[in-house]
């Protein structure tokens, strides 16, 4: 479950997160913090869903938001505010799977919605996404990392943020991982 559910309704807000998150510190403006987390809260969630498990995922979501709130981390504008909170949630991440010792362990979670498909066209599209998933799962962590950031919009700079890694390791791991996911999925197709 991500957070931003608990506050429904579209968000438009006239603030940047940058100047959201500002408000939320200097005033202790719950709405502002209310805004972060509906603009971002589900974002951050399916970035670790798609890293870890529901559990672990709804735990480091959790968790970031609790720093965030009770200040024992602080964003400092060196980035958007989104990226620091990607950079945040990765290293709590990381933290958690090595004190679990899974780096490469998910449980793959039943999230298929499709409401107006035949039978066969939601089959059709639950074995596709399967098989995304399955393959996702076979890239190593840093490789699927970079391609789950890059699928949720970060640039290539943000993602070197993010993962403090160079821009040309970055573009490494994400030709490898799109490599592999093409092999595969023509592999998939042949048969």
């Amino acid at each position: 479950m991500a957070l931003s559910f608990f506050w429904p309704g579209a968000v438009t807000p006239e603030l940047t997160s940058e100047q959201l998150y500002s408000r939320y510190q200097q005033y202790g403006d719950t709405n502002a913090l209310e805004q972060l987390i509906a603009l971002h809260g589900n974002a951050l969630y399916h970035f670790l869903l798609r890293q870890s498990d529901r559990t672990l995922a709804e735990d480091i979501s959790q968790q970031c938001w609790l720093k965030l709130v009770s200040s024992h981390a602080c964003f400092a504008g060196q980035s958007n505010f989104k990226t620091w909170l990607f950079t945040l949630a990765r290293h709590s991440l990381i933290d958690e799977l090595r004190r679990l010792n899974r780096w490469q362990w998910q449980e793959l979670g039943d999230d298929t919605a499709c409401a107006p498909f035949s039978p066969e066209e939601v089959l059709a599209i639950s074995q596709q996404r399967l098989q995304f998933g399955e393959l996702m799962m076979l890239l190593p962590f840093t490789q699927r990392e970079a391609l789950m950031l890059q699928l949720e919009g970060f640039s290539l700079q943000e993602i070197c943020q993010i993962t403090a890694q160079g821009s040309e390791t970055v573009k490494s791991r994400l030709r490898y991982a799109r490599q592999f996911l093409q092999q595969h999925s023509n592999r998939a197709q042949q048969e």
